[in-house]
């Protein structure tokens, strides 16, 4: 004869207890600053992105490439390492309209990411 359990009355079918903690902990801890989050300018970041597609858009005219997550991801990137670059070897652009002197400086970055992803692969 087959064995047959009673099921508790109480239960659902499937259901499973919640799992203990093991006892073991991580070694670091995540937490969230959520009044810096808050404090974030969601138009900067918009700009921002709004600056790395047309930065990487013009990258990529004169580099070759297409699609608008790669003018993104290029743009952004771009964005980085152009700042990193024209600090770090003291170049001064001289535009004065702070928006073109960030596409410019964006648009030299993703040349230069787009060049390097090149000859990495």
């Amino acid at each position: 004869m087959a064995k047959t359990s009673k099921s508790n009355p109480g239960q659902r079918r499937g259901a499973h207890k919640a799992s203990e903690p093991t006892g073991t902990r991580l070694p670091f801890r995540i937490s969230v600053d959520r009044e810096a989050l808050n404090a974030l300018d969601k138009r900067a970041i918009a700009a921002q992105v709004g600056i790395g597609i047309v930065a990487g858009w013009l990258a990529s005219w004169l580099v070759g490439g297409s699609g608008l997550l790669h003018y993104v991801v290029t743009g952004l990137a771009g964005s980085l390492v152009g700042g990193f670059l024209l600090e770090r070897f003291g170049i001064d652009l001289g535009i004065r309209n702070q928006t073109a002197s960030r596409i410019v400086t964006a648009m030299i970055g993703a040349i230069v990411v787009v060049l390097i992803a090149r000859l990495v692969s």
